[in-house]
C-alpha cells in the first residue's frame, strides 16, 4: 500500500513541475512577443518620477505599469509621441511578482526601472533595481545603472561618458507631478495642462 502511495506522489511532483515549466515558458513567450504592442495612456496606472530634457522638448518618467513595477517611458512637451521604452511589465518575475501580491504571499523579487535622468550626450540613464519582498518588508538587493537612447534603441549599462546633467529648473516650462499624473504649465499660463491624455 505505501508502495502505491509514493508512487501517486512521485508522479505528483511530476506533474507539477511540468506544469510550472509550462507556466514560465508561457509567460516568457508572452513577454517577449508583447515588447512590440503599442502602448498607450491606458498602460499607465501612475508616474512616480521625472525629468525634463535639457532642451525642454522631452519629459522622461518612470511609471507604474498594471502588472505593479516601474517602466520607463518619454514623451514630448506637446503630448505627442508617447513612447515606452523598458518592458518589465512583460518579465516573468514581475507576473509572478504580482500573482504573490493578489494573494499576500511573501518572499518574491520585483524589478523596477526608476529615476529617470537626462545625460549630456542626449541619452536618458535609469536605474534597474531589483527588490526581494520578505515576510518583515521589501530590502534592495541590487541596483544597475543604465542607459538607452529617446527612440528606445541601444539600451546598455550606464558608462563613464554617460554624464548625468544636473536639473536645473526652467524659466519657460514648469513639469509638475499631481495625483500620479504629469502636468505642463508654460510661460505665461495660469492653469496647468495634462501631459498624458
Amino acid at each position: 500500500m505505501s508502495e502505491v502511495s509514493s508512487w501517486g506522489t512521485l508522479e505528483g511532483i511530476k506533474l507539477l513541475k511540468i506544469a510550472l515549466c509550462a507556466l514560465v515558458s508561457g509567460l516568457i513567450i508572452t513577454g517577449c512577443s508583447l515588447e512590440s504592442h503599442r502602448h498607450t495612456a491606458k498602460d499607465i496606472i501612475k508616474i512616480t518620477d521625472f525629468e525634463l530634457s535639457p532642451d525642454e522638448e522631452k519629459v522622461a518618467f518612470s511609471a507604474m505599469a498594471p502588472v505593479g513595477n516601474l517602466d520607463i517611458w518619454v514623451i514630448d512637451i506637446d503630448g505627442k509621441g508617447l513612447k515606452k521604452l523598458t518592458f518589465q511589465d512583460h518579465s516573468p518575475t514581475n507576473h509572478i511578482a504580482r500573482f504573490f501580491k493578489k494573494h499576500h504571499w511573501a518572499d518574491y523579487f520585483e524589478i523596477d526601472m526608476c529615476s529617470p535622468k537626462w545625460t549630456d550626450n542626449g541619452r536618458i540613464a535609469f536605474c534597474q533595481e531589483l527588490t526581494k519582498y520578505e515576510m518583515w518588508g521589501p530590502r534592495t538587493i541590487s541596483r544597475r545603472f543604465r542607459t538607452i537612447k529617446p527612440d528606445g534603441t541601444d539600451k546598455r549599462p550606464q558608462v563613464e561618458s554617460d554624464r548625468v546633467i544636473k536639473e536645473k529648473p526652467s524659466a519657460n516650462i514648469k513639469v509638475l507631478l499631481r495625483n500620479g499624473n504629469l502636468w505642463i504649465l508654460k510661460d505665461g499660463e495660469v492653469t496647468p495642462k495634462r501631459l498624458i491624455r
